[in-house]
């Protein structure tokens, strides 16, 4: 779900958290209050980016933030308008709260502000000197995204690359990446990177050094790297969040991501539609994600997934050494050739709060949850898998292919079918095999938040059933759990 920025180069993300209060005179008479802003998340490059964001506010108040902002942007406390460049660094978040009379509501905000530069041409041209220099300009003038990466590469402070509402056509990868940076753009509708010919035989980016990548609200589609079909990280920290991924294609392996050597990488409010990773000598390895090696690991929270292919893993493929965890995020109607929406040979999963439903396999293995070979190993907690269908062989949730292998059962799950071989596994009392989740009908949808959602119908058994131990603070759309008397099973908590 491809998100619009509004105000100034940020991304709206669906629900601002607020506390609404009636009046505290006990009447109820008054409007309750509450307060929002056009935006949760702020991207600024230090000296060039005015800010201004005014607040929607059900009744007149006064208002305050914690922390300070840094200095050259301030809080009017009479009308709540956030406004000014900043003129120091800061990477914060920050709570703003309306206060009239006794009763007081919050709203969040996410600023980044950095030294850097802002993408003013949509061209693919170079710096005009490499970026050897600290001014970004190609020789016609302007600075392009490549130019930018060039000229931040050759910085030593973390730096941010400010994109706008644009798309950035790529004739080749970007620099490899050599200093820590952000990329930032203004929305998943507004900036687009892509590849200038679709599936040409590179990624966007490469990471291969012991830095940080951060990624931030923008798309990313119709890239063919070999190794990571839009994203190869070979070294260093990979950081994502509020990007969507779309029609990206590997010939071998992670249609969206390689990853190895013990990189690390997060993503948080994603969405990939449509990657792709097929061919190679074992007919190609993680749609969405290969992971690789020791050290290695993934995680992956708030998330949405649907109509990746591959034959192993047609979200993610791990190998021995690498971990992923996936947390309040919905894999759906992706399809693999041979095994698994999550395969392994050797790697290690944990889940919890997911649902992972209507997926397909071709041949007959699993179409949800795969273990392939030892060391592998998956711990699953509140987590539905459902509805998965293997063609030929009807419903196949779970298959454990090397003995070895094992699961453990964190309490709070729920399989549509029995099991497979996998069944004496999911044995706690609030494990339930052969059970229809209670999945609201419909494909997942706009449900609030940054990516769809399927909601579970009244009467579900999931309802107030998981593992409250467990329980993460929000659900895939960041609202709160347990929002009942327990938690959910699912990606979703029903709200009252």
């Amino acid at each position: 779900m491809r998100r619009l920025l509004l105000a100034v180069l940020v991304c709206a993300c669906g629900r601002v958290g607020f506390d609404d209060r009636v009046a505290g005179d006990g009447s109820g008479s008054a409007a309750a209050l509450t307060l929002s802003y056009p935006t949760t998340q702020v991207s600024a490059v230090v000296g060039a980016t005015a800010i201004s964001l005014t607040p929607a506010v059900s009744r007149t108040a006064h208002f305050t933030i914690t922390p300070d902002l840094p200095p050259g942007v301030s809080l009017d406390a009479a009308t709540g308008v956030i406004s000014g460049t900043p003129t120091a660094s800061a990477e914060q978040l920050y709570t703003i709260t309306a206060i009239a009379g006794s009763d007081s509501a919050t709203a969040p905000l996410d600023l980044i502000a950095l030294p850097g530069y802002v993408v003013d041409a949509t061209g693919d041209a170079p710096d005009s000197n490499g970026g050897t220099d600290t001014v970004c300009a190609t020789a016609a003038g302007g600075c392009t995204l490549r130019a930018a990466i060039q000229t931040v590469n050759q910085q030593t402070t973390r730096q941010l690359v400010l994109l706008g509402t644009a798309t950035y056509a790529l004739g080749s990868a970007l620099d490899p990446i050599t200093n820590d940076v952000v990329i930032a753009g203004a929305g998943t509708t507004a900036s687009t990177i892509r590849a200038a010919t679709v599936h040409a035989a590179y990624p966007a980016l490469t990471l291969a050094t012991a830095h940080t990548l951060a990624l931030r609200d923008l798309a990313i589609d119709d890239f063919g790297g070999s190794d990571g079909g839009a994203l190869a990280v070979t070294a260093g920290t990979l950081d994502v969040d509020r990007c969507d991924f779309d029609n990206n294609a590997s010939p071998t392996s992670g249609g969206v991501l390689f990853i190895n050597g013990g990189a690390h990488a997060t993503f948080a409010h994603g969405t990939f539609t449509r990657n792709a990773s097929l061919g190679g000598n074992g007919g190609g390895w993680g749609g969405v994600i290969d992971g690789e090696g020791a050290g290695t690991d993934i995680v992956v929270t708030r998330s949405f997934a649907t109509e990746n292919t591959t034959a192993w893993g047609s979200f993610s493929h791990i190998t021995t050494g690498t971990t992923l965890r996936l947390e309040n995020s919905t894999l759906y109607a992706n399809t693999s050739t041979t095994a698994g929406t999550l395969a392994t040979p050797g790697g290690i999963y944990t889940l919890v709060n997911d649902t992972i439903v209507g997926n397909i396999n071709t041949n007959g293995d699993s179409a949800g949850i795969y273990l392939y070979s030892a060391p592998c190993h998956y711990t699953v907690t509140n987590t539905i898998v459902a509805a998965n269908v293997n063609q030929p062989g009807g419903e196949q949730d779970c298959h454990i292919r090397d003995v070895a292998t094992t699961i453990t059962s964190g309490g709070g799950n729920i399989l549509g079918d029995a099991g497979n071989n996998c069944a004496q596994y999911f044995n706690l009392p609030t494990d339930r095999l052969t059970t229809d989740p209670g999945l609201a009908s419909g494909m997942p949808a706009d449900h609030g938040g940054a990516t769809p959602t399927t909601l579970l119908a009244p009467g579900s058994p999931a309802l107030d059933t998981g593992n409250a131990s467990a329980c993460p603070a929000v659900d895939q759309r960041d609202l709160p759990r347990p929002a009942g008397p327990g938690c959910d099973i699912g990606a979703v908590e029903v709200q009252p």
